[in-house]
Formats: structure tokens, C-alpha cells, sequence
């Protein structure tokens, strides 16, 4: 209520509440080709190019099995799209790897690094990926020395989930406001760790799938406090060169900004809820 005002905070209860929709990203695959599969779909909202299943199983298709179409929130899509182009980037926090499998998609020329702090789930990554241009390594990444630096860097940080209570329930029942401090925490350190790779000039994208301000803008306030080569971009300007590109379909994008960034309500929009924001380094 306090942070989002009585009349979303009701949308987004009702939308937790409630049997979320599955959105899909399409990497080869068509619409027509589901349908002769069994599920029919209907375009998305948010992100041009994405589905929404109206029924069927996804799963149950050869065009899944193929890895030609990917199951992933449109909020999620967008923070990908965000990210931008690029001939090194680097994707801090990268298992299941919807994000890392979408910028391999808008960057097939591009040299990707995939790193994952759990072993077991840097080879669901690996086998869940199909690009060629992507390298996984399993590797803390506020340990990782590496020898050059990433025109894109993006940490999608580990989070409480708080925008994903429709698909995820289970955590408002675990979930507990300490945690947030411990959390809090690591997410700094991740963020602070992914600004040394930036090269000059690139930009990291820091996000969470948290409704929450000490996940958000108040870890971009400690990390941007340590480092004073970093500047905060308007994340609406690259929404609009979104929407002028074609990529973003959704009207009101002034409804999915909070200052300097992006903020995304279930309810609100057809998505989950997602915080996103734009660090530059200077030249």
C-alpha cells in the first residue's frame, strides 16, 4: 500500500491470487506451428513476437523439445530486450538461462559468458542452451577474475520472488521480512562485482523479479555510492527507443516507469512484477 498506492496494490493481490497465463518466446518457431501441435496461442501484451497460451501443452511439442520456443514471462523478455546489442556480453546470474537464450537470439555474433554459482544448475544451463555463441562456467561471480571486460553485463539477481506469487505461492508463505536484509546483501555484492566487467562506455542491467525497494532502487543507491563511474540512464528513454524499434507493444510506458526505472505490476500489466534499471560507465 505504501509503496504503490491502494488501487494497484489490489490488482496485484487479485492477479496473485489468480491461475497465471504461460507466455512463450519463439526462436524459430511460428504460431501455426504450435497450433498443427496442439496449443493455441494468442499474441502478447508487452513484448512484440510473443505468445500466450490459450491451450495445450507447450512442453508436450517437438518445437519445445527443439528448443525453437521458450517458456518466459513477458516482463522477463523485456529486461532481455533492455540489455541491448553487443559483441561481448555478460550474464552474471544466468541458470534457467531464458535471458541468457535471449540474447544469444538478438546477438548471434556475439561472444556470451554464462556464469552460474551452482554446478547442478550451470548443466541444466548448458543443456538447455542451443547457441553456439554462449559459454557457460560455473563460477561465483564476486569471485570471478576475468581477463577483459563486457560492453553488456547483466545481473538479473537471486531475489525474494515477490512479483511471482501467482506462479510461485509457496513464497509468501517462507518469505520472511528479515530476509530481506540477507538478501539485500548479496545482491549488492553481485551488482558490485558485475560493474568491474563493464568496459568503458557499457552498460549493466541490474534486475529483480521483487516488488521490494531494499531489492531494488536502494541496492542501486549502494552500488552506484562506490562507484562514481557509473551513471543511472532513464530506463523510459530505452522504452521508447523500444517502442519506436517495434519490440515493445505495450502503450503506457509511462505506467511501467518509477524515476529512473523500470517497474512492472502484476495486475497492472499483463506480466509478472519486475524492476529493472541501466548503469552506464564512462568512456
Amino acid at each position: 500500500m505504501e509503496a504503490f498506492g491502494a488501487a494497484a496494490t489490489q490488482k496485484i493481490c487479485e492477479y496473485d491470487q489468480s491461475v497465471p497465463h504461460t507466455s512463450l518466446r519463439l526462436h524459430g518457431a511460428t504460431a501455426d506451428e504450435l497450433r498443427s501441435e496442439g496449443v493455441e496461442t494468442a499474441p502478447g501484451a508487452l513484448v512484440a513476437g510473443a505468445l500466450r497460451v490459450i491451450s495445450g501443452d507447450i512442453t508436450a511439442t517437438q518445437s519445445f523439445r527443439d528448443k525453437r520456443v521458450y517458456i518466459q514471462d513477458e516482463a522477463s523478455q523485456l529486461v532481455a530486450l533492455l540489455v541491448g546489442k553487443g559483441s561481448r556480453l555478460l550474464d552474471c546470474c544466468a541458470a534457467p538461462g531464458s535471458k541468457t537464450a535471449a540474447l544469444a537470439f538478438r546477438n548471434p555474433e556475439a561472444h556470451i559468458l554464462a556464469a552460474e554459482l551452482h554446478p547442478h544448475r550451470a548443466r541444466l544451463l548448458q543443456e538447455r542452451l542451443s547457441a553456439p555463441n554462449v559459454e557457460v562456467v560455473t563460477a561465483d561471480i564476486t569471485a570471478l577474475q576475468l581477463g577483459s571486460t563486457f560492453d553488456r553485463v547483466l545481473a538479473d539477481v537471486p531475489c525474494s520472488g515477490t512479483g511471482t506469487l501467482a506462479r510461485n505461492p509457496e513464497i509468501k508463505w517462507k518469505l520472511r521480512k528479515d530476509d530481506l536484509e540477507d538478501i539485500q546483501k548479496r545482491q549488492v555484492q553481485i551488482l558490485k562485482s558485475a560493474l568491474r566487467h563493464v568496459a568503458p562506455g557499457g552498460r549493466a542491467i541490474y534486475s529483480t523479479c521483487s516488488l521490494e525497494v531494499e531489492e531494488n532502487s536502494a541496492v542501486i543507491e549502494q552500488a552506484l555510492s562506490s562507484h562514481p563511474d557509473f551513471r543511472l540512464l532513464p530506463s523510459r528513454e530505452e522504452l521508447v527507443r523500444l517502442k519506436n524499434s517495434g519490440d515493445l507493444v505495450w502503450g503506457d510506458i509511462d505506467s511501467m516507469v518509477r524515476g529512473a526505472f523500470l517497474r512492472t505490476l502484476p495486475g497492472v500489466h499483463p506480466c509478472e512484477g519486475f524492476f529493472a534499471a541501466i548503469l552506464e560507465r564512462s568512456a
